[in-house]
């Protein structure tokens, strides 16, 4: 019998990555209503923004509705802009229009080179899997937009969840949905804040997916690679 009965995974930078980088299209959507910023300035108005919204992640809920979703996704926008010294009220809906064509188009959300081939094996020996991932709405029109429809028996979003990782309710609701208890789920993912901590306080083991190999020592299971999730499955109870 297999130690776990199901594995969770994050979306973005663990299963798919973007391209041209989310930077990048965040530049392109601004150049489209004629204002210019350098990546540079673009990631650090991302990081402080992003860094406010997640503050207090951790115990933080809200309305588990389509609308909510697209009022908080209105208000980072109106953020990232201010952040960036405009005037951003007024840019806000061509901003958020642009953007969303830039992620929508075809090849941009694109799963790593070893995803499907892991995921097939996966699924070859038996373990249920499922998607548990800070994202908002849209999530499984991006899950098939990747080309991973099929692969996922539950594709759980925080916006769905009406709580964001590392808040254990996001887990709990998509294990309960599973039916699986916690013990039986191991959870994949690259943010070890976000991840290994969030799935921590759900009573879950975690793997952190150090792609970049950036990684400081955590104390929790480490690969560079969703390939090498068979060997630290294969190995034997502690």
């Amino acid at each position: 019998m297999n130690r776990y009965e199901a594995l969770l995974f994050d979306m973005g930078y663990t299963l798919v990555y973007f391209e041209p980088p989310a930077t990048t299209i965040i530049r392109q959507a601004l150049r489209e209503l004629g204002v210019e910023r350098s990546a540079e300035q673009i990631e650090v108005a991302t990081h402080v923004v992003w860094g406010a919204y997640y503050q207090q992640a951790e115990t933080t809920t809200f309305p588990a509705t389509e609308a909510y979703d697209r009022e908080s996704q209105q208000r980072l926008s109106q953020n990232l802009l201010s952040e960036l010294g405009l005037e951003a009220r007024a840019l806000v809906p061509d901003y958020m229009d642009s953007l969303e064509a830039w992620f929508s188009r075809p090849g941009v959300i694109r799963p790593y080179a070893e995803v499907v081939e892991v995921l097939t094996g996966l699924l070859g020996q038996g373990y249920r899997l499922g998607i548990v991932s800070n994202w908002s709405w849209n999530l499984r029109q991006r899950v098939v937009q990747a080309g991973l429809e099929g692969f996922f028996e539950i594709v759980w979003a925080s916006a769905y969840a009406g709580c964001n990782k590392p808040h254990p309710e996001i887990f709990a609701q998509a294990l309960a949905q599973m039916g699986v208890t916690p013990e039986r789920a191991l959870y994949v993912g690259d943010s070890y804040e976000h991840d290994i901590v969030g799935a921590r306080n759900a009573g879950l083991e975690a793997v952190l997916l150090d792609r970049k190999g950036t990684a400081e020592a955590p104390d929790c299971p480490v690969i560079g690679s969703l390939r090498e999730l068979d060997d630290l499955l294969t190995q034997p109870y502690p």
